[in-house]
């Protein structure tokens, strides 16, 4: 069976991808670690910099409950509330919940970690022939993790939650940016989980009860790797952000 998961792990985790210039381009701007953390990285970081509009909307309603579930100062608060915002403010769900991820664990290299965490998203949401935004949990697990076997770990908890529910025309912004406020702390809490120890499935996505059998089972696996770091399936996403 061909290591179709951890290739797409390493691939989104290493430094130094060939990530086209336009592309980085396209995400700079929206990543800002929450004060108080040492480069986004800490586990437990101040109140979140950026916040969605607390304007009395079911929005500001729903994430209030949201951020009453968690213990005070909790990272998933953080990303919650950053992913929100930038998904009012227009940005891609994915796009949103990606780079809201990666500014909090991987500061240093927020832009590349949000677009190569974009990318492997969309191209198991084309394998699965689902939109983007249906994998941001993915694209958040990915974006914050740091190694390849705490990615892969993360990844196979991420697939345990992703759905090919997708979002309709007419859905309203606020449940658009819940969506992405949640995917955001779903994302960070695999990463957090597989950094510390906590095992998954070790083909996630090709093996013989993974995503793509479960979902898809006409997908080619390998089809998610083809001209991988050469063609961009997320440029669409990220050139809208």
């Amino acid at each position: 069976m061909a290591d179709v998961s951890a290739s797409l792990v390493r691939f989104a985790v290493t430094t130094g991808q060939p990530v086209p210039d336009g592309l980085r381009s396209a995400v700079h701007g929206l990543h800002a670690p929450p004060p108080g953390t040492a480069s986004g990285t800490t586990d437990t970081p101040s109140p979140a910099a950026t916040s969605a509009p607390a304007d009395g909307t079911g929005l500001e309603k729903c994430l209030a409950a949201l951020r009453s579930a968690y213990p005070p100062e909790d990272a998933r608060t953080y990303v919650l509330e950053a992913a929100a915002a930038l998904t009012h403010s227009g940005v891609h769900p994915l796009v949103a919940a990606t780079a809201a991820v990666a500014a909090n664990r991987n500061a240093a290299r927020a832009a590349e970690a949000t677009v190569l965490g974009c990318e492997v998203a969309c191209r198991l949401a084309a394998s699965l022939g689902v939109r983007p935004d249906a994998l941001a949990v993915v694209g958040a697990a990915l974006a914050g993790s740091t190694a390849p076997t705490s990615g892969l770990h993360a990844l196979g908890l991420a697939a345990t939650q992703s759905t090919t529910v997708s979002a309709g025309d007419d859905e309203r912004d606020e449940v658009t940016a819940l969506r992405a406020a949640l995917a955001a702390a779903d994302g960070l809490e695999a990463a957090l989980l597989g950094e510390r120890g906590l095992t998954a499935p070790p083909h996630p996505l090709e093996g013989r009860r993974g995503l793509l059998a479960l979902l898809s089972p006409e997908a080619e696996p390998r089809a998610l790797t083809d001209n991988l770091g050469t063609r961009w399936l997320a440029e669409d996403v990220l050139r809208t952000t």
